[in-house]
């Protein structure tokens, strides 16, 4: 597993503004989305190209479009909802999927609850979108979900990861093509599998208490 932490100071600066608490919610999720788009970028470092003669305005050359199949962007409902529109904003011909999934508070587990998914993934890159890499339980998940249908590499982008997290995920990975892109990693998980710092609850600071 490639672990890709962007420290550039345009993140930093983006992702203190969402740390503080009194960011309100329609400020949390213009940055979200411009952080990640700059995630993004380094996130598809690695996507697949084809070689596309054109012609320019003086002359003929050759230049790269993305390969086909597309890749195919796939949030985890709900808090990863709020970066899907920085990741398209950079890789607009990707297609789009869902992953719905939940968190039992007592047990720490994911469960899937909802997925609109291609049931072919064959030969398909595929970059998951997860603000939280908290105990990486849903994270997982959601990899194994994508390669058990096929894909042939998954990468996924979140904000913040704790250690915890990204060592469950390597372990569950091993030997597997996965990629973690990351605006910073944090000092750890509280008793409750929150992470610390942290920013609280994406999904709630995004969409509200609903």
């Amino acid at each position: 597993m490639r672990v890709h932490v962007a420290d550039h100071p345009l993140i930093t600066h983006k992702l203190t503004v969402l740390r503080d608490k009194t960011t309100p919610s329609p400020t949390f999720r213009a940055l979200t989305e411009e952080l990640v788009t700059l995630l993004a970028y380094e996130a598809t470092r690695a996507v697949r190209t084809t070689p596309i003669d054109i012609e320019t305005p003086v002359g003929p050359t050759t230049g790269l479009a993305i390969s086909s199949p597309r890749p195919l962007v796939v949030p985890i409902l709900r808090a990863g909802l709020g970066m899907l529109e920085g990741m398209v904003k950079l890789v607009p011909t990707a297609e789009v999927g869902f992953l719905g999934m939940v968190r039992d508070e007592e047990t720490l587990q994911p469960t899937t609850y909802a997925e609109r998914l291609p049931d072919d993934l064959s030969n398909r890159q595929c970059f998951v979108l997860d603000p939280m890499l908290a105990t990486g339980g849903s994270l997982i998940a959601a990899i194994d979900y994508l390669l058990d249908r096929g894909a042939v590499d998954v990468t996924a982008v979140c904000i913040l990861a704790a250690p915890e997290g990204l060592a469950a995920v390597e372990k569950a990975m091993h030997g597997r093509e996965v990629t973690i892109v990351l605006g910073a990693v944090d000092e750890r998980l509280n008793e409750n599998g929150y992470i610390v710092p942290g920013l609280g609850d994406a999904g709630d600071r995004l969409y509200g208490l609903a």
